[in-house]
């Protein structure tokens, strides 16, 4: 969304070390990554250029076990506090349950995002995406392990809490993916302002993979929700109606 400014440039997962299709080694060096793939001359129009890190980057999840890890590469969050023009949107998901269940769909499926294909061209990517498949039909219903998904919650809940620790305190902007899909006018200009830049109509190239309510995706939804009732996730197994 943000990259359809005509002055932003917004590239993708670069310290993802478990993508097999990234175009450079993992012996990389962190710094030349980012001098290399995200904060080149992109040209007089580019007033401001970033990536996407995610909390665990460039290391793994211990509900996810397999995915490939860079110890290489964990200086990234010290050279990135070290950046005073840096500006952070710190986005996460307010229902931890979706996003674990979107991360496994993902896996099992191969299906992390569902481009617009004619909006693929206007992107920057490492590697070009594959468009082609069918989205929703396809994705299975599923049954979850209560003890990874709380092994799950707590991980995933400390290392927001370690980024938000490192970058709170300079250029910081918090935002959870429900906020944005309620509201992606009014959030999009007011990134544009924390970015310091020109108002714009922003349109994303990408829509969502998932329709269907977390009871409907989990077949085992009515016995997890109870392990949960009295647990800091509750909340996560309300479904709103209509």
């Amino acid at each position: 969304m943000l990259e359809s400014h005509p002055a932003l440039v917004c590239q993708s997962e670069v310290f993802n070390s478990d993508d097999p299709k990234l175009p450079y080694p993992l012996t990389l060096e962190t710094r030349e990554i980012l001098d290399r793939w995200v904060y080149f001359d992109h040209g007089e129009q580019c007033k401001a250029a970033g990536f996407v890190l995610q909390i665990y980057h460039p290391g793994g999840l211990k509900a996810f076990p397999g995915i490939r890890e860079n110890p290489a590469w964990n200086n990234i969050w010290d050279l990135l506090q070290q950046m005073s023009a840096l500006r952070v949107i710190h986005l996460r998901r307010e229902n931890g349950l979706a996003r674990h269940l979107s991360h496994i769909l993902a896996r099992r499926t191969g299906q992390w995002h569902k481009w617009n294909p004619e909006r693929l061209d206007e992107v920057t990517h490492l590697h070009k995406p594959d468009t082609t498949g069918s989205f929703d039909t396809d994705r299975p219903v599923i049954a979850l392990d209560a003890d990874r998904l709380r092994q799950d919650f707590e991980e995933v809940d400390e290392l927001h809490r370690a980024a938000e620790q490192k970058f709170s305190a300079g250029h910081y902007f918090p935002l959870s993916y429900e906020q944005l899909c309620r509201d992606p006018e009014s959030i999009g200009a007011s990134l544009l302002q924390f970015l310091n830049l020109e108002p714009a109509n922003l349109e994303p190239a990408v829509s969502k993979l998932e329709s269907q309510s977390l009871d409907r995706r989990i077949v085992n939804f009515s016995e997890l929700k109870p392990v949960f009732n009295e647990s800091p996730w509750s909340g996560y197994f309300k479904i709103e109606s209509g």
